[in-house]
């Protein structure tokens, strides 16, 4: 009997030390001091081993001074012991994931109902559909967070490859397949066969949206003013509604010397899309061209309004400068011509 009370009596004894130096180190958690955090929660967890807040509170110091290998046994510890103690789940889960745990880091995360982790975990493990599902999600809630952003633009752009893979290995040869394979060479500048492909796809399906579109850039990436024309003109036919493909084309008559064309064009792309500083660069060039300065300087002024600095700005500060000239205008071509001059100094300094 005297024996059974000692016992106990030492039980007690243990559990208040280890209590407070649970208590010490959460305190040192709070304060930022890692290593008495650490030393103060190891001595709880010999006093008490069997006291899931003492485990759980050693993984936390560890994960406050980056040891995630070592927060991982502690947090394991804790849920052993407390299976309902939810707040482990994510810090175990980024530790393991830290430490390339990522399949094991995927059931705490579920646990913890953390769609970021989760995510995170997915496309470690190549799970790309549910990442990218999850980190959408994550990224809708914290909008401004630059390595969920990371995390999503890296999961959808291995999402579709895999997706471009599987098309072009089942669909080896269907007019999507080279409209794929198209877009890859045009990436790596190999204009050929990006044309190739091109044309094959559009063999089979001649009103397939975009292709038309993306041939004509290769060719204007080329020069071929007058191929780039025809595709992009076949593009505006079959999208009457889409500025960019009337944008192209009023570019390629401009420069393809068919300046009234080109402003109709353009002037078309401005009313679909109003406020694209290229179209309107563009659409003063065409108006200076067809000697409507007027419209030329409106034009170039609203460039500059939207861009400020940059290519676009300064060109079309250039631009003002040669009509001002023409109209006799000394002093405001002078100073669109100097800032020109500062603009593209700005440009030219690294």
């Amino acid at each position: 009997m005297i024996h059974a009370i000692l016992l106990y009596l030492a039980m007690q004894v243990a559990t208040e030390s280890a209590s407070q130096h649970e208590q010490a180190g959460l305190a040192a958690l709070q304060a930022g001091q890692r290593e008495t955090a650490v030393a103060e929660y190891e001595k709880a967890t010999e006093l008490d081993p069997k006291d899931a807040q003492g485990f759980f509170g050693l993984g936390m110091a560890h994960i406050q001074s980056k040891d995630y290998g070592e927060a991982i046994s502690p947090l394991k510890k804790a849920l052993e012991l407390d299976p309902g103690l939810a707040a482990a789940h994510q810090p175990l889960g980024y530790a393991l994931l830290a430490q390339g745990y990522a399949t094991e880091a995927v059931a705490q995360f579920e646990a913890a109902n953390d769609r970021a982790g989760l995510g995170i975990a997915q496309l470690e493990v190549g799970d790309l559909p549910n990442a990218v599902q999850n980190l959408q999600a994550a990224a809708a809630a914290q909008p401004n967070d630059p390595d969920l952003m990371y995390y999503l633009a890296r999961a959808t752009g291995l999402f579709s490859r895999q997706l471009y893979d599987v098309l072009i290995s089942s669909f080896p040869d269907s007019p999507r397949a080279n409209q794929a394979l198209a877009e890859n060479y045009a990436a790596l500048r190999q204009s050929q066969p990006a044309v190739e492909h091109y044309q094959a796809a559009l063999r089979e399906r001649p009103d397939l949206p975009g292709v038309h579109l993306a041939l004509g850039q290769v060719y204007a990436g080329a020069s071929l003013w007058k191929q780039a024309e025809e595709e992009f003109r076949a593009e505006a036919k079959l999208q009457p509604g889409n500025a960019e493909a009337a944008y192209r084309l009023g570019s390629a008559l401009l420069q393809d010397g068919n300046a009234h064309e080109a402003r109709l064009e353009l002037q078309r792309a401005d009313r679909l899309q109003p406020d694209m500083p290229e179209t309107l660069y563009s659409l003063g060039k065409a108006n200076s061209q067809e000697g409507s300065y007027a419209a030329a300087e409106k034009a170039w002024k609203r460039v500059i309004e939207l861009e400020k600095t940059g290519d676009l700005a300064s060109q079309s500060h250039f631009g003002l400068a040669g009509i001002y000239r023409k109209q006799g205008k000394a002093a405001d071509a002078a100073r669109e011509m100097k800032a020109f001059e500062e603009s593209h100094q700005k440009e030219k300094t690294p």
